[in-house]
């Protein structure tokens, strides 16, 4: 199955075209507030699969977005693999025995792209006027926890809480809080300001040029705060939709590296063979691939129809064909990443065992009829492990009579369907947990009524799962979390607004001529000490 809008996608640039590129950068770098000459040296080519609907973190959780805009942003702390918050923006930070108080210390000497002071009122403006109420993970518990910011100094800033919570350290990186410059957003409409397509952060790269369709160029921050940092001249982001065309442009230098997200599965054991790359395969952050029912449709409003999909999916074939095995078969309505919250009294494999014979007959009993019955599923269609799903999807539901049509979409139209209209019987996405399920999978179940991207689109609202979500992320050690996230489990295992397909497992990969690639818990972090050697 083929869609025809990628047809006329721009041809990548070839090496020599980003190198001609390079080489006028180069000339024009200016020396920088340390009276230094810029060090930097070479550009790195990275693969994105579409244009981001927006380069505003503070907006979205877009996986390329935050490729391109974790490069330019940066959060008030970052992770290392070991989940450890290190400092980026804020130098130091205490927090108050109570856990209530977070009070932070910001870095001296920072400046905006634009030349302008990053201070605290930044910190504030973005806390509470984008993040707090626009970011679709963090929105939802900021608005639970009552947050106030104060701002003594220019340099301290005071984050206060109603509740305990317990990962907001985690929460104060790029991807879940970016600082965004107040002076170019205060008094506008944050959604359409013209920022999100031309950021100014931070970071150790700018924004440089945007060629829709074809490829988005950052150049060197000469002004970065960390040292001689960045060491690289420019980052070009290669959109590069056919995701069989990836790969083979990793192994001919073409592009330096090549994220999981990207990376069609059923080519990982070329990439492993490969002696001129450098891969990182295991679970960094844990992330689930999920089927999301709309339960106001006639059908799956009926609990009987989704406990029939679960038993008719076969969720191992899902690892196996689609995923080249680099996955683990869905267990809950957690995933099984975070081992110490997993509840295995009703699990997937005790509650849901294949079963087509059984789940024909509650389809039946929903209302469905065998071959006259007919689903809709839209999935995001430059993602390649998402076409393999929905194929098994549609050939295992097929087989008890019930027909799904598959619709492949561009990104900008699958959000449009699903998270804005909501025009869908069943849809496949992934969500990150970005290192604790309050931050990342909360969203994929509380009530919402929004219409933003990677938010719960089900309908699904029950006040006693918002309770102990709420429960969960404020309670103030593992333990208490672990026995609530354990009681959510029985009851979204049994509703099932969601059926998790499979815990994903990742391969990162990048050239050996570039080091420094993966010092970070997200790929995509912490780019300003990477270098070329060639």
């Amino acid at each position: 199955m083929t869609d025809s809008t990628h047809d006329s996608s721009p041809l990548p640039l070839t090496r020599r075209q980003l190198s001609l590129g390079a080489l006028a950068l180069a000339g024009s770098l200016a020396t920088s507030r340390y009276g230094r000459a810029a060090t930097g040296k070479g550009t790195a080519v990275l693969a994105i699969d579409a244009d981001p609907p927006t380069l505003n973190l503070g907006t979205t959780t877009d996986f390329a977005a935050g490729d391109v805009s974790a490069k330019i942003l940066e959060g008030l702390v970052w992770l290392d693999p070991q989940y450890n918050p290190k400092p980026s923006l804020a130098t130091a930070w205490t927090v108050s025995p109570d856990g209530k108080t977070y009070r932070f210390t910001l870095r001296p000497g920072v400046k905006w792209h634009d030349g302008k002071d990053f201070t605290s009122a930044d910190v504030k403006f973005t806390l509470l006027e984008v993040v707090g109420k626009l970011h679709p993970r963090a929105a939802p518990v900021f608005k639970g926890l009552g947050v106030e910011v104060d701002t003594p100094d220019a340099l301290t800033v005071v984050v206060r809480l109603q509740k305990p919570y317990a990962p907001l350290l985690s929460q104060m990186t790029v991807f879940d809080a970016p600082m965004l410059p107040r002076h170019l957003y205060e008094g506008s409409n944050i959604g359409t300001n013209p920022a999100n397509q031309k950021p100014v952060g931070t970071g150790p790269f700018k924004f440089g040029e945007w060629k829709r369709g074809a490829s988005i160029k950052l150049v060197r921050n000469d002004q970065y705060w960390d040292g001689d940092k960045p060491f690289l001249e420019s980052i070009i982001f290669q959109v590069i939709p056919q995701a069989a065309n990836r790969v083979p442009a990793l192994q001919t230098g073409e592009i330096d590296e090549l994220l999981d997200f990207y990376t069609p599965k059923p080519e990982v054991p070329r990439i492993l063979a490969d002696k001129n790359l450098a891969p990182r395969r295991g679970v960094n952050i844990p992330a689930i691939y999920f089927l999301m029912f709309n339960t106001q449709s006639p059908l799956f409003s009926k609990i009987e129809a989704r406990h029939a999909a679960a038993l008719a999916i076969d969720r191992q074939r899902l690892v196996k064909q689609a995923m080249n095995g680099i996955a683990r078969p869905g267990a809950g309505a957690f995933g099984d990443g975070f081992k110490w919250l997993f509840n295995d009294e009703v699990s997937y494999a005790k509650k849901y065992p294949l079963d087509p014979a059984r789940a024909k007959a509650l389809f039946e009993k929903a209302g469905a009829k065998p071959g006259g019955t007919t689903l809709r599923m839209p999935f995001d269609v430059s993602r390649a492990q998402m076409r393999a799903q929905s194929q098994i999807i549609q050939d295992n539901l097929r087989q008890i009579g019930i027909e799904v049509k598959l619709e492949p979409l561009e990104r900008s139209v699958y959000y449009d369907r699903v998270f804005a209209k909501r025009d869908y019987d069943m849809m496949l996405g992934s969500y990150f947990s970005a290192g604790d399920p309050a931050i990342g999978y909360t969203r994929l179940y509380n009530s919402y009524t929004g219409t933003a991207p990677n938010t719960n689109a089900s309908g699904y609202s029950n006040p006693k799962v918002d309770d102990l979500l709420a429960r969960a992320a404020t309670a103030t050690d593992r333990e208490a979390r672990a026995k609530l996230y354990k009681e959510l489990q029985a009851i979204l295992n049994e509703d099932l607004p969601t059926l998790v397909l499979f815990d994903e497992e990742t391969v990162d990969t990048a050239s050996k001529k570039l080091t420094g690639v993966f010092p970070a818990l997200d790929a995509r972090d912490q780019w300003a000490g990477v270098k070329r050697l060639d």
